[in-house]
């Protein structure tokens, strides 16, 4: 069996940010009310993804990973950072009423039957619709919460921002690993350290922005994002 080696001699145990800080910072901005029943648990989520990106981050930083563990690690980080930033996305959306709310819902769907229309195979189908006792919010795929966000500054107005985010939801989807036509390469081709840093970027210029208001201290919690990239 081959023993995990670390790249240099640790001087005591090594700990990640704890919980109760990062649930205590995300707390600043995520509070009860504006759609969120259990607000609680989001931020108690957001805070083991937080430290878990923390942890992988520490992995590539203290052993010796082959080239493929790394970038699975890396495609790691990616994805839950994708979702720390959706989950922030989504709750801004949230409080600052920037959602679409819809009234009715589809009740059953009566297929018609197939006829032929300019020599091609054709189908009209009858779909009825109900209205809802009360309005409820439109589902947003991660594409629209970044239009939304770029249009509404909710982020900043860097462009660069967003061409970030853009990146990273696209990288997002390989989550799903069946192999399609638009998606020849591997993920040994698709992920690198320029993904890595973006995401830091991202993660960094959200969670020390004017949306918290960190102190000096609790920017610390993010410095392992910050010593990645320049800003």
């Amino acid at each position: 069996m081959v023993e995990l080696t670390t790249l240099e001699d640790q001087q005591g145990p090594w700990y990640p940010t704890s919980i109760h800080r990062l649930e205590t910072y995300l707390g600043k901005l995520i509070e009860q009310g504006h759609g969120y029943v259990h607000v609680h648990q989001l931020k108690k989520d957001l805070a083991y993804n937080l430290q878990y990106i923390e942890f992988q981050n520490r992995v590539i930083q203290d052993i010796k990973l082959s080239s493929v563990l790394c970038t699975q690690s890396i495609k790691t980080i990616v994805l839950v950072g994708c979702s720390i930033v959706e989950s922030i996305l989504h709750f801004l959306i949230l409080k600052k009423g920037l959602y679409t709310s819809v009234e009715w819902e589809e009740k059953i769907t009566f297929k018609g039957n197939q006829k032929k229309l300019e020599g091609e195979d054709v189908r009209v189908d009858t779909v009825i619709y109900r209205k809802l006792p009360e309005r409820k919010l439109k589902h947003m795929t991660f594409d629209a919460m970044i239009k939304c966000a770029r249009s509404h500054k909710l982020f900043g107005s860097s462009k660069v921002m967003y061409k970030k985010l853009e990146s990273m939801r696209k990288l997002r989807n390989r989550i799903h690993l069946q192999v399609t036509d638009d998606r020849p390469e591997t993920d040994w081709t698709a992920f690198d350290t320029t993904n890595i840093n973006d995401v830091y970027s991202v993660l960094y210029s959200v969670l020390v922005s004017s949306l918290f208001t960190p102190s000096s201290d609790e920017k610390s919690y993010f410095f392992y994002l910050r010593s990645r990239y320049s800003a």
